[in-house]
């Protein structure tokens, strides 16, 4: 009999939703997308998803996972203290998976989306969407 945790990896599918964020799995579920939509971010919508990815992906658990964060619908960060705080999340959000990637809409995505991530050094930024799926499902096994 599989165990739960055999079963939840296989599990595609939206599993999170706000106004803010779509989470969804992929590649057998191995791949998790979190899909900013055009709302403007708000600091409640990103404790919601940090509250979420705690619980439901511990630190220990996500070395066995992929992380897409699909940027590609948000709106630009004007603001610098939304901005520090969006990084701040992000370094939480992205850190412990096999592997992390960020993907932009376009030029200015991707240097804001770099600002943001390359003191940390955490995730490449893409602008191709079939570029970042390439990177991060390298890094998987599918036995």
């Amino acid at each position: 009999m599989a165990s739960s945790m055999s079963r939840a990896r296989l599990t595609e599918g939206e599993v999170f939703r706000s106004s803010q964020f779509v989470l969804s799995r992929e590649a057998s579920g191995r791949l998790l997308r979190v899909r900013r939509t055009d709302v403007p971010l708000d600091d409640p919508a990103l404790t919601d998803l940090l509250v979420f990815f705690d619980r439901f992906f511990p630190p220990l658990m996500r070395g066995q996972f992929v992380l897409l964060l699909d940027s590609r619908e948000a709106p630009m960060a004007t603001d610098l203290d939304l901005e520090r705080r969006m990084s701040e999340a992000g370094a939480r959000l992205l850190s412990g998976f096999a592997r992390s990637a960020v993907l932009v809409e376009g030029a200015t995505g991707k240097l804001q989306a770099a600002r943001m991530t390359r003191d940390k050094g955490r995730a490449p930024v893409f602008a191709d969407e079939a570029e970042a799926l390439a990177y991060l499902l390298s890094e998987l096994s599918f036995d």
